[in-house]
Formats: C-alpha cells, sequence, structure tokens
C-alpha cells in the first residue's frame, strides 16, 4: 500500500501583511528529525513562507 502523508494545520502571521494565514505542515515531518523547511504560499502577501514542521516557527519570508 502507497504511504499516505497526514498533514497538520498550523496558523502564523504573515510579517508582510500582518495578517494571520492557515496552512497545513506535513505530520510525519515533526517526528522525522530531518532539518527541512515547508514551504507555504501566503494568500495574503503572496508570497513563500518557510516553516520548520518541527518547531513551528518561520524561518524565512519571501515576495514572489
Amino acid at each position: 500500500m502507497a504511504h499516505r502523508t497526514t498533514w497538520r494545520p498550523i496558523i502564523f502571521s504573515c510579517p508582510n501583511a500582518g495578517d494571520r494565514i492557515q496552512g497545513l505542515l506535513p505530520d510525519d515531518a515533526a517526528e522525522s528529525g530531518a532539518n527541512n523547511l515547508h514551504p507555504i504560499t501566503c494568500v495574503a502577501c503572496d508570497g513563500l513562507h518557510f516553516i520548520d514542521p518541527r518547531t513551528d516557527s518561520m524561518l524565512r519570508a519571501e515576495r514572489s
């Protein structure tokens, strides 16, 4: 059977627009211990925000 990824919601504040944004992070990334960043496209500023799934903190924001 194929591996299924489960997702968990996260709410963060967009540093560019100041709005609260909801996104989804892969649930298994926090448990794997990998140093991976998960990009979330922001609906408020149309930029990419990179979230660390282990800490749920935003590491960097870029405008597209």
